[in-house]
């Protein structure tokens, strides 16, 4: 009989844990909310919360009433400011993700744009980023505005649920 083993498992088995492995432990959760103006600009982003690059993503959820005409943003990383404020991978958790197609109720998004994988969901932010070895720093997560917003504004809510 063929045993499949997940990444844990295997590094349960062979004592190969370090600084980023979590045995059975807790998950954490981060929110963070923002209000974009009734007609934000497709060229603007928001920034809804800081993420470490030790963490390993379990889950971003998104809440947001339906308060829109249009408007669609993609979900993914950025430097933070200090880091000189660059896209680092603005569309891995969601693509063009639809907000006038909500309201959405803590909508699970973490696979969305298919990018952040089921593969690597065991693995910290720095390996999913494809880095040799952890930078020790924050990433901001951001809703990059692709669609200009037309109707009210809204408060646009972003859960994580992470390990560390």
């Amino acid at each position: 009989m063929a045993r499949v083993l997940s990444e844990s498992v295997t590094n349960a088995e062979g004592n190969l844990y370090n600084a980023t492995d979590v045995a059975p432990g807790f998950s954490r959760s981060v929110v963070g909310v923002a209000a974009p103006a009734a007609a934000q600009a497709d060229t603007d982003t928001i920034h809804f919360l800081r993420v470490k690059s030790n963490w390993i993503i379990e889950q971003v959820l998104i809440s947001a009433a339906d308060a829109t005409i249009a408007g669609a943003i993609n979900v993914g990383l950025y430097d933070t400011a200090e880091n000189g404020g660059a896209a680092v991978d603005a569309d891995l958790f969601a693509s063009a993700l639809d907000l006038a197609a909500g309201p959405y109720n803590n909508a699970d998004i973490t696979h969305e744009s298919g990018k952040y994988t089921y593969a690597e969901s065991e693995k910290p932010l720095w390996e999913v980023l494809g880095l040799a070895a952890d930078p020790i720093k924050d990433y901001d997560l951001v809703g990059d505005i692709t669609t200009t917003f037309n109707g009210g504004p809204t408060s646009i809510k972003m859960l994580v649920r992470y390990r560390q």
